[in-house]
């Protein structure tokens, strides 16, 4: 009776197991089926793919689409699987060329971020719509093979969003300083705080004359009517702090007590105690050095977390994989299954390289990092002078670290990618990122005689990708830089490119 009994509930036990297992299934399954096209689409909208390759873009969003609906309605799983299929075909080809489309339309593109950020959208409606639709125009005739069309209406476009940009600069970029500016002079910062409302007003006067005299760099006007809005927001805080400080009859010692204060809550959360017996700009320094640990920090911890993730992705591969092996022929089943372990291991052999390369550079000499199936090597300690592509003596250390990086992974092709900041005209910052990319691959090419050189190519994208800040001094540093683009290969490439040649 007791044995009956205890088979009785080591039977419901597992029944109930079961109901929960197929029901966390259920529930990841659609996770599962969708992930490649998911993340094919991700990638496409990071790279824009929808304004640079819109009938590509618009065929895979289409078949996303139709797979979703099917899936809600509880079609056919071939049927799914087959419109995620064509999805994630029609994303990986938009994305395929868009490094060469966003050169060939690098201008433009400058241009239509410029628009953006002056609100065109908003304040200038029709234009910012006719430029919206040349440039498609541009995109889909590159797309039809037409190149020479397309650079005759990318050059429309560019005409557009320029006009548009500076139309709605004129209507809107300036009037918010304006009104800071007289809301402080009625505030009487004329008498509490005279300096930083001269900055703010100096800000307004050049920023009104840079946009009439450097027709050709909106980014200058557009950095100082930030910056007029930000000293005159400041000469507006000034006053009211130093009325207070008027009412309260406030002594010097008070007010460097209290911004030492400051810096103590800074401390506190940091679990830094500072002195200040050697005066503020040493307590600075040191929290400064701390963020930057933290930075570094947090730049590792995403590295291992990116691991991890890849890891989980081929896991949940494998078990998707080999639930759908069970309904197929033996013999596929087993080509399918083969195919799988050799991208995983493919894949933790990548993981593995990219951790040597991760680990060769402290963070003053290169981040380090995957995009997609890139690792992006980001040159923070390279410099070149202003104005110069002359690579620099100084610079042979963190370049033959390079060397090392690319031997690594041997058969990848190699890009070198020049940027600058958003200072000077789009056409001067094109060419100037071109020539450094240039000169890079020139030093790289010496070095490295026993190297494929016809794996190593070099583009300019001028001010087109910031990565921080241009309207500070730490931003636009980072923005010039150089990248080095180690495009590893898909296994699938890998795999077709052996069984073809037995």
């Amino acid at each position: 009776m007791k044995t009956f009994t205890k088979n009785k509930l080591l039977i419901v036990s597992i029944l109930v197991s079961m109901f929960y297992t197929s029901n966390l299934f259920s529930q990841d399954a659609k996770s599962i089926i969708f992930n490649d096209a998911k993340k094919a689409y991700q990638y496409a909208i990071d790279k824009r793919a929808e304004i640079l390759s819109p009938s590509n873009f618009n065929n895979g969003l289409k078949y996303y689409e139709k797979a979703n609906s099917a899936y809600e309605s509880g079609n056919n799983l071939a049927d799914i699987k087959e419109y995620l299929k064509e999805a994630f075909n029609y994303f990986q080809k938009s994305t395929k060329e868009i490094d060469v489309v966003e050169v060939l339309f690098s201008e433009t593109l400058n241009a239509r971020d410029d628009a953006l950020d002056a609100e065109a959208d908003t304040y200038e409606k029709e234009l910012w719509e006719d430029a919206q639709n040349e440039f498609k125009d541009a995109t889909q005739k590159y797309e039809q093979g037409n190149s020479d069309k397309a650079k005759e209406k990318g050059k429309k476009a560019y005409d557009l969003y320029r006009k548009a940009e500076l139309a709605a600069i004129k209507s809107n970029l300036f009037n918010h300083a304006r009104q800071l500016i007289a809301k402080a002079e009625d505030m009487k910062a004329e008498k509490y705080a005279p300096k930083t409302l001269a900055k703010a007003k100096k800000s307004l006067k050049d920023g009104q004359a840079a946009l009439e005299t450097e027709r050709f760099d909106t980014d200058k006007p557009r950095m100082l009517a930030k910056n007029a809005e930000y000293e005159a927001s400041h000469a507006i805080y000034l006053v009211n702090y130093i009325k207070k400080i008027d009412d309260k009859d406030k002594e010097i010692e008070d007010l460097i007590l209290r911004g030492e204060s400051y810096l103590t809550q800074i401390g506190d959360v940091t679990g830094i105690s500072f002195k200040f017996d050697e005066g503020s700009s040493v307590v600075a320094e040191k929290i400064s050095a701390n963020v930057i640990l933290l930075k570094d920090s947090i730049f590792k911890l995403s590295h291992k977390l990116n691991n991890c993730e890849t890891t989980i992705s081929n896991q949940i591969k494998q078990i998707a994989a080999m639930g759908s092996m069970q309904k197929e022929q033996i013999a596929d089943a087993s080509i399918k299954q083969q195919m799988l372990k050799d991208q995983i291991a493919y894949e933790e052999k990548v993981a593995k390289k990219f951790d040597e390369v991760f680990n060769m550079f402290d963070m003053n000499e290169a981040n380090v990092f995957r995009q997609g199936n890139d690792i992006i090597l980001r040159m923070t300690g390279f410099n070149f002078d202003i104005g110069s592509a002359e690579v620099k003596p100084e610079n042979y250390p963190l370049l033959a670290k390079v060397q090392k990086a690319i031997n690594i992974f041997s058969e990848s092709k190699i890009v070198i990618q020049g940027h600058t900041d958003s200072r000077g005209g789009d056409s001067l910052n094109l060419t100037l990122s071109q020539k450094r990319a240039d000169a890079v691959k020139a030093y790289l090419m010496a070095n490295m005689p026993d190297y494929n050189q016809s794996n190593i190519a070099s583009v300019g994208y001028g001010e087109s990708k910031p990565i921080e800040n241009n309207e500070t001094k730490y931003g636009r540093s980072k923005n010039r830089r150089i990248d080095v683009v180690i495009k590893v290969k898909r296994v699938l490439d890998t795999a077709n490119a052996t069984r073809t040649n037995q």
